[in-house]
């Protein structure tokens, strides 16, 4: 255990569901509850997420800065999004960066240049942690970052919430995020086809964690348009469902995803209808083959990505860090 203060920086405060909020208030959850000093960093006086739920300690920013912050105690751990601040944010305290979608290294709006990864480099960043092996390749290979600067955490699945159910309907679900209008576009095709008349879509809006479960369980089929991801947890969700997948694997989705899904060549709108129709020709024709098939599926992601191996992969992860931190 550190004798680090961790603090997780996580503003500006919202209660949009942003699973990269969760995973940072899980972070702080699993070292708080093995005794070590952690805690979620948010702006605001008595703000903390809540359309999930979690125990992890939080703390406002005049807090934090009332706090005397000492460079011999303190650890900040920075979303990758906040790179281009990193030097100037808190100077001399070391950092961590995690980096939870590599594709925003470069900058959320495309406006990259070379001191975007120079800043990597920085005396006060002393590592970088992220959540796949595919966005570790891109930081190492890709943007110079030194391969025992760069580690990865497990992103668990809740297995009281998202596992396999009996009863499947025949609808299609979708998440109302990342490229959601190639998907509005697939349903709106699809309603034209009489092939489809009795399979409905429906967009899942921001909602609760656990109304995402349910919504998860209740489809047969999930339509997949996150691109690019740095993870893809709603994928490995929805697998863990019994879903069968159609669509984008985000390209993270390869580190667990491709056995377990219809992939389609992103931006592919009409292979993603025909994916559809396939998979729905599929299980009419076996299903007790693809039953059992989305049953094995969802048992090879939940122990791959248990709780256990999420929590026993953060304190090992940690505790290397942090002692290499002078």
């Amino acid at each position: 255990m550190s004798q680090r203060r961790l603090l997780f920086v996580c503003y500006p405060d919202t209660n949009h569901p942003i699973g990269g909020v969760k995973q940072i208030y899980r972070q702080v959850e699993l070292l708080h509850r093995a005794g070590w000093d952690a805690h979620v960093l948010q702006e605001q006086p008595g703000f903390r997420a809540n359309w999930f739920e979690s125990s992890a300690p939080v703390m406002d920013l005049d807090s934090y800065k009332q706090s005397h912050p000492s460079s011999d105690r303190d650890l900040l751990i920075l979303p990758e999004t906040w790179l281009n601040n990193a030097p100037q944010y808190c100077p001399g305290i070391p950092k961590i960066i995690f980096n939870q979608n590599a594709f925003y290294s470069f900058g959320l709006h495309g406006d990259c240049n070379a001191r975007t990864l120079e800043l990597y480099q920085h005396p006060d960043i002393h590592a970088v942690v992220t959540v796949s092996n595919d966005s570790r390749n891109l930081l190492v290979e890709g943007c110079g970052i030194a391969s025992n600067r760069c580690a990865v955490l497990i992103n668990g699945i809740d297995q009281t919430l998202f596992h396999s159910p009996a009863i499947k309907h025949r609808r299609v679900v979708f998440l109302g995020r990342k490229h959601a209008d190639h998907a509005r576009k697939v349903a709106l095709m699809a309603s034209q086809d009489r092939q489809l008349n009795n399979v409905s879509f429906q967009e899942l809006p921001r909602m609760q964690h656990h109304e995402v479960a349910v919504a998860f369980q209740d489809a047969l089929i999930y339509l997949n348009c996150g691109h690019p991801e740095g993870f893809g947890l709603p994928l490995a969700e929805a697998i863990a469902c019994g879903c069968m997948v159609v669509g984008y694997h985000g390209l993270a989705g390869r580190d667990f995803a491709l056995p377990h899904m219809k992939v389609v060549e992103f931006g592919d709108l009409l292979g993603l209808l025909q994916g559809i129709k396939s998979e729905l020709a599929r299980f009419d024709a076996n299903r007790e083959q693809v039953i059992q098939e989305r049953l094995e599926a969802s048992r090879i992601i939940l122990q791959r990505y248990s709780l256990e191996e999420e929590r026993a992969c953060c304190l090992r992860t940690w505790t290397d860090l942090c002692p290499a931190i002078q």
